[in-house]
């Protein structure tokens, strides 16, 4: 069985598809970013991304 997976990626279309998966996802990405209301961009633009988080590992 791993012998064929092997052999699929080395044909090449594992890569074409995976190339053009993600492509299809980033054209997504990009038509969601673009279809976005401004109220929306201005609520996720002032997230807290540069506040630390709080880390607290359990102690035995």
């Amino acid at each position: 069985m791993m012998k064929e997976v092997v052999r699929a990626m080395e044909s090449g279309y594992l890569a074409y598809i995976g190339l053009f998966a993600f492509l299809f996802a980033f054209a997504l990405i990009l038509v969601r970013v673009f279809t976005m209301k401004k109220k929306d961009r201005e609520e996720l633009k002032n997230l807290p991304v540069d506040e630390p988080v709080e880390f607290h590992p359990k102690q035995h």
